[in-house]
């Protein structure tokens, strides 16, 4: 492959990459300084603790057919359950718990704002197609990374420099894993 080929694939997989560093970065930025999203929280419907089994064999239908009954949205890819608890994921868009307490089943829904979804997103919880974008991503940035070095080592004036960065970089991981 030309050089210049090689060169056009880098910029153009980088600049389809930006969009996602850019998100990631803004709320690794926002979680590290503590700006919360919020998840507004309700009650939709009450009834008796035994309208869902939650060791039944058949919970993620029996929880799909209680939330159509309910009018509220059976999309939901797996269940999370903890005792008398149980949540619909991912948890990345309008997603139910379902809680026993006393004799009574409650259902919230929760809603989560702007932010808390890319907050959410950056965490990995979000759809199949979102999971799918995140393995492109790792392929794509790994191919940047990888033609970046290779043409910078290729190159006789970015040479010296290219190496010098590189070995710093290796310098500062070893350091930091090591600490």
């Amino acid at each position: 492959m030309a050089r210049s080929t090689l060169i056009k694939f880098h910029l153009y997989v980088a600049a389809f990459l930006v969009p996602f560093l850019f998100m990631m970065s803004l709320t690794g930025v926002l979680e590290i300084l503590g700006v919360e999203g919020k998840i507004h929280k309700e009650v939709i419907f009450t009834t008796n603790q035994d309208a869902l089994n939650f060791k039944s064999i058949n919970i993620k239908n029996d929880v799909k057919v209680l939330l159509i009954k309910i009018n509220a949205n059976p999309d939901f890819d797996h269940l999370k359950i903890k005792e008398n608890k149980l949540y619909t994921r991912p948890n990345y868009n309008v997603h139910y718990a379902f809680k026993k307490a006393g004799d009574s089943l409650k259902v919230y829904q929760y809603t989560p704002s702007t932010l808390q979804k890319l907050k959410m997103l950056h965490k990995g919880n979000g759809p199949r197609l979102y999971k799918i974008y995140q393995q492109i991503f790792v392929y794509g940035l790994f191919f940047v990374l990888l033609t970046g070095l290779w043409l910078g080592l290729t190159s006789e004036s970015l040479r010296s420099m290219t190496i010098f960065i590189f070995l710093a970089g290796i310098l500062l991981y070893y350091i930091l894993i090591t600490s």
